[in-house]
């Protein structure tokens, strides 16, 4: 071998080593598969084998879209109701064909902690379903209003009213169905709180809050603001003690905003702090979409100082959703991953499957994101 080739080999030998050497032996490296990555097998597979090759140790799997399953419900177990129907996302497949079932299978296979996540209260996503078997079309008053008493266009991006006793048990038990019913290293919430301070006025929720209070909605009023909070929390709290009652090495996670004491506990009623602390749930994912990385880190960093007795895998974009434009250098990802474990996160979790995969497809390799392999906190995963 000439010289100069045994130099290049030793140079590039060297970096890796250096690389691989900064970057912990154990960390949390989590990727969202969105619904609409997970048609096929061949698409689960694909996705499976390439979070594996990319150096991820745990996948976050969208098996609950928008009040659909992407998975069977009721499969073996029936204790828990779940009407939901099949996902518009697997039309024109088998009906035997179950996303949730083959990515654990292919989780195993390539050492991944899979996940099943779900959104909860955001119920359809930019059209009207049409089964009847949706829940919307069964239970149209659970649908939220503004403060008007005007209900949310389903044909938009309509949520339920977390504020309805029934709503919660309604969901509790779809969630539920999925922990009984598949051997999942984790169940992941998402979109769990209310959808901001201008909506959650349902006829019903009103009424409830009068019932408990004795008092009128007030928007500005702070015990509303705690009214609201706390069905949350009480979501969260059924959901996580159910959940560990039929598995109990299950991992409860939540996709929570970044703004811990302002968007997160103000608008969106959701004291993702509290559920740390009181062990609701194992991990927080907060959502640190900027692309600055002083941003990034200085919102982790206020994430880890409140993580009690949890962890802390914070969640990073791969573009700017704002304006359309295409994903980030590895580079520029690299260095929020940096800024991330500097702040003293567990983890970090890259939203999503298809900026990656866009990101291979323009020539991104293995090593560009992370020089090698880790294993995830207490074992989980690769």
């Amino acid at each position: 071998m000439p010289l100069a080739n045994r130099a290049l080999i030793f140079v590039l030998a060297c970096a890796f080593a250096a690389a691989s050497a900064d970057e912990p032996a154990v960390e949390g490296r989590a990727l969202w598969i969105p619904a609409w990555e997970l048609g096929s097998p061949a698409a689960v597979r694909r996705a499976i084998v390439q979070a594996a090759e990319y150096r991820f140790n745990t996948v976050f799997l969208q098996v609950r879209y928008r009040g659909d399953a992407l998975y069977r419900p009721n499969r073996y177990v029936s204790h828990y109701e779940n009407p939901e129907p099949r996902s518009i996302h697997l039309k024109g497949q088998p009906a035997d064909f179950d996303p949730l079932e083959l990515a654990l299978e292919e989780g195993r296979r390539w050492g991944l902690a899979v996940h099943a996540w779900v959104v909860c209260f955001e119920i359809t996503g930019g059209f009207a379903p049409k089964d009847e078997n949706h829940v919307v079309n069964r239970h149209l008053e659970w649908v939220a209003c503004d403060r008007r008493g005007k209900r949310m266009p389903l044909g938009h991006r309509a949520w339920l009213d977390p504020g309805i006793p029934e709503v919660r048990d309604y969901t509790a038990s779809v969630l539920l169905d999925i922990v009984s019913n598949y051997e999942i290293d984790g169940l992941h919430l998402d979109y769990v709180r209310y959808e901001g301070p201008d909506m959650g006025y349902a006829p019903v929720a009103v009424s409830e809050f009068w019932v408990r209070t004795g008092l009128e909605a007030e928007p500005g009023a702070e015990e509303w603001r705690s009214w609201r909070r706390e069905n949350i929390t009480e979501f969260v709290d059924r959901v996580q003690r159910e959940a560990r009652e039929i598995n109990p090495d299950i991992v409860i996670s939540a996709a929570v905003f970044a703004d811990r004491a302002g968007a997160a506990y103000e608008r969106a009623c959701q004291d993702w702090g509290r559920w740390l602390a009181e062990g609701l749930i194992d991990l927080a994912l907060p959502m640190a979409y900027s692309l600055d990385a002083g941003t990034i880190g200085r919102q982790t960093a206020d994430a880890v100082a409140h993580a009690g007795r949890g962890m802390i895998y914070t969640g990073i974009a791969l573009r700017r959703y704002t304006d359309g434009s295409k994903p980030l250098e590895p580079a520029a990802v690299r260095s929020h991953i940096e800024a991330v474990r500097a702040a003293g996160a567990d983890g970090v979790a890259v939203f999503s499957y298809s900026d990656l995969r866009e990101m291979i497809l323009s020539g991104m390799t293995p090593g560009d994101l992370f020089a090698a392999p880790a294993e995830g906190p207490e074992g989980e995963g690769r």
